[in-house]
C-alpha cells in the first residue's frame, strides 16, 4: 500500500500556524471514528484545504448530510468554493471559530452540529489584545489555541454527538490544561485517545511532545466510562488496520478509567506510565507528594547569558558561544557572606554556577560561572529578561534535577552552588531528609513516575513536587547506609543497583 503524503503549512506571522495534511493513515482512521451517517451535520473547523470533506463525500453514508467548513485563511477559503462548488450540500464560510457566536453558523437554524472533525491550530501566535478576548470568552489558559478549539468544538455539538480532533498531546498532562481536562470529563465520553509521533504528520516534528487523536462523544452523564489508549510508535499505515477494529496493530492498548482521571485531573491522564496501572494509582493517590517534605523551585536566568556567563574551559560542552573564566575573578567563599543576594563583598566578580546539561547522578562538577558583583546583580534585579526568581534558595544546601527530560532522572547535590532555570531546585525542608530524598531522585522507581505525571520533554517544578514520597523507616535506614558508602567512594553503579532495589520495593514498581 503506497502512502499519500502531501504536506503545506501556510504561516502569517503565526497568527494561523495551520499545517495541513493528505496523510491517507490518518484522514482514513479518523473518519473511521467519525462514524459518518444519513443526515449527518458536520463541521470541519479550519478546514485549510478540506481533506476531511473529500473523505467523508466519498462515503456513500453522508448522503443527505450537510457538511459546513469554516476557514480563517482568506486564500483557503477561495481554493475550499472552488473545491466544493459542484456539492451542495457543502457550505464554506470565512470565519473566526474561536470568536464568531456558536448560533449563526448554519445561518438558516440554529442548529448543532452532530460530527465534527478537524486539525486545529496549534501554537499559534496571538496578540495581547486577542488574548484578553479568548480570556473574557473561554477563561483559564488561551496561549494554546488546540485546546480552545476543543472546547468550542463540544460547545458546537448536540448531545450525543461525536468529535476528532488531531491535536499535541501536551493537553493529557500540563497543568496549564487541567481546566481543558476537568471539561473533557465532565462533558464528554472520551472513547479513544490513539497517540502518534509528530513525525506522523508530514511536515511537523516537535521537540516538547507527540501529537494523538482524540475521539469523544458529547454527554452530559458521561457515567462509567473506559478511555481506550493506543500507541503507535512504529508504522504510521498501522493506522488503516486499527481503523478497522485490529488493534493488534497497536503497539500497546491500554484503559483508563475516566472517573480516575476526573479525580486526577490536575495529575492529568498519566500515558507515560506506559500502561502501568500500579504506576497510575501510585502517583494518582499518593498520601504524601515531594512537595509535602521538600520547596521545589525554578532557579535563575541572568536575562543576559553572552555578557554575564562564564565557563571553565572551551572543552566544555555548548561552550562555544562563551568566553573562559579567569580562575582569579572567581569567589568560591561566596556561601558565608552576610549580603550574598546583593552581590559578591570580597572583590570577586563571579561565583560557581549548576546548570542541568550533562549533569552526573549525586554529585557533579562546576564548569560554569555567573557574573555576581553588585552591579550584574542590580542588572538581574531590574531587566525585564531576567529571571532572578526564588532567589530565598540561591547558594543554600539541596538537590538539583535538570529540567530537561532524560531516560533517567540525575538528581545531584547542589552544595550551596548558584542554579539556573535549566535546573529545578528541590530543598527539603527538614535537613536530615536531603541523603534519602537525594537517593530516591536518582531511582528508576522515581524516574517512571515523573514520567507518568508528565510524559513531555521537561521536568519542571509543577511535576516534580506531585512525585509520591513514602518514608518507612526501615527504607530510610537501608538508604542512609548505601549513601554513606556513596560518600565513601563506592562506585555510583553499584549505588544506584542498590537503590533502584530499595525503591521498586517500597513502591512495588
Amino acid at each position: 500500500m503506497v502512502e499519500t503524503v502531501i504536506q503545506g503549512k501556510t504561516r502569517k506571522r503565526r497568527e494561523l500556524c495551520a499545517f495541513y495534511t493528505h496523510s491517507d493513515p490518518i484522514v482514513t482512521y479518523m473518519v473511521s471514528r467519525l462514524q459518518v451517517e444519513h443526515g449527518d451535520r458536520i463541521l470541519e473547523p479550519c478546514a485549510g484545504d478540506g481533506v476531511f470533506i473529500e473523505r467523508i463525500l466519498r462515503d456513500p453514508r453522508s448522503t443527505g448530510s450537510r457538511i459546513h467548513a469554516v476557514e480563517l485563511n482568506s486564500q483557503a477559503v477561495e481554493r475550499l468554493r472552488d473545491k466544493f462548488k459542484n456539492y451542495a450540500n457543502v457550505t464554506v464560510q470565512e470565519a473566526d471559530m474561536l470568536v464568531k457566536s456558536t448560533d449563526t453558523l448554519f445561518e438558516e437554524k440554529h442548529e448543532l452540529y452532530t460530527k465534527i472533525i478537524g486539525n486545529p491550530p496549534y501554537g499559534a501566535w496571538q496578540d495581547q489584545k486577542r488574548r484578553q478576548l479568548l480570556k473574557k470568552i473561554y477563561g483559564g489558559y488561551v496561549r494554546e489555541t488546540y485546546g480552545l478549539f476543543i472546547r468550542k468544538g463540544i460547545e458546537l455539538l448536540e448531545e450525543s454527538g461525536r468529535l476528532v480532533f488531531i491535536v499535541p498531546d501536551t493537553f493529557l498532562a500540563l497543568h496549564l490544561h487541567a481546566g481543558l481536562r476537568r471539561y473533557l470529563v465532565s462533558h464528554t465520553k472520551i472513547e479513544e485517545i490513539t497517540l502518534i509521533p509528530s513525525k506522523f504528520f508530514p511536515g511537523v516534528s516537535f521537540g516538547y511532545s507527540n501529537l494523538c487523536i482524540i475521539t469523544l462523544v458529547k454527554s452530559k452523564h458521561p457515567g462509567k466510562n473506559m478511555i481506550r489508549i493506543v500507541s503507535l510508535a512504529r508504522r504510521v499505515d498501522a493506522l488503516y488496520e486499527v481503523a478497522n477494529g485490529n488493534y493488534g496493530a497497536a503497539d500497546s492498548v491500554d484503559e483508563i478509567n475516566q472517573d480516575d482521571v476526573g479525580r486526577w485531573e490536575n495529575i492529568g491522564f498519566m500515558i507515560g506510565c506506559q500502561g502501568n496501572k500500579k504506576i497510575r494509582v501510585t502517583v494518582g493517590e499518593a498520601a504524601t507528594r515531594l512537595g509535602d517534605m521538600a520547596d521545589c523551585v525554578t532557579g535563575f536566568y541572568s536575562g543576559d547569558d553572552r555578557q554575564f556567563l562564564r565557563v571553565r574551559a572551551q572543552a566544555v560542552k555548548r561552550a562555544v558561544r562563551y568566553r573562559a573564566v579567569p580562575e582569579a575573578e572567581v569567589s568560591f567563599d561566596f556561601a558565608g557572606q552576610e549580603k550574598i543576594l546583593s552581590g559578591l563583598s570580597d572583590g570577586k566578580k563571579y561565583v560557581p554556577l549548576l546548570k542541568g546539561g550533562g549533569t552526573r547522578p549525586f554529585v557533579t562538577g562546576t564548569d560554569w560561572f555567573m557574573r555576581w558583583d553588585s552591579e550584574a546583580v542590580e542588572f538581574y534585579k531590574r531587566d525585564p529578561k531576567a529571571r532572578f526568581q526564588n532567589s530565598q534558595y540561591y547558594f543554600r544546601e539541596g538537590i538539583g534535577i535538570p529540567m530537561v527530560k532524560t531516560r533517567r532522572i540525575r538528581a545531584f547535590f547542589l552544595q550551596n552552588r548558584l542554579f539556573d532555570q535549566s535546573v529545578v531546585g528541590v530543598f527539603p525542608k527538614k535537613p536530615e531528609n536531603l541523603n534519602y530524598l537525594l537517593a530516591f531522585l536518582n531511582s528508576i522507581a522515581c524516574t517512571k513516575m515523573l514520567m507518568a505525571l508528565n510524559h513531555t520533554a521537561n521536568n519542571s517544578a509543577n511535576y516534580v513536587k506531585r512525585i509520591p514520597v513514602i518514608m518507612e523507616s526501615a527504607a530510610v535506614a537501608k538508604v542512609e547506609a548505601i549513601m554513606e558508602r556513596f560518600w565513601q567512594g563506592t562506585e555510583v553503579r553499584e549505588i544506584l543497583v542498590e537503590i533502584d532495589e530499595v525503591f521498586g520495593k517500597l513502591f512495588g514498581i
